[in-house]
């Protein structure tokens, strides 16, 4: 799942689980859930990463399941934020 792509997408790019984490400016331990695919995984942090990966346009997809507009709205913020 998402989980795995972003662990694929970080070892294509030379990147250590620490490295990640800190580029996308989140714990190695939030990181290191979100690749095992654990639901404690917040969106902020899933964003994060995934920006961070230039992966961005996954998220999309993972909201797009949920049809909540109102989620989306929130991620694009606080990406914006960011």
């Amino acid at each position: 799942a998402l989980g795995r792509r972003v662990v694929i997408s970080r070892k294509a790019r030379g990147l250590s689980q620490a490295d990640l984490a800190h580029l996308a400016g989140v714990s190695a331990r939030a990181l290191s859930a979100l690749e095992r695919g654990k639901p404690t995984a917040a969106l902020g942090t899933l964003a994060l990463v995934l920006d961070a990966l230039e992966m961005l346009p996954e998220l999309s997809g993972v909201l797009a399941h949920r049809r909540d507009a109102a989620l989306t709205e929130y991620a694009v913020r606080r990406l914006a934020a960011h």
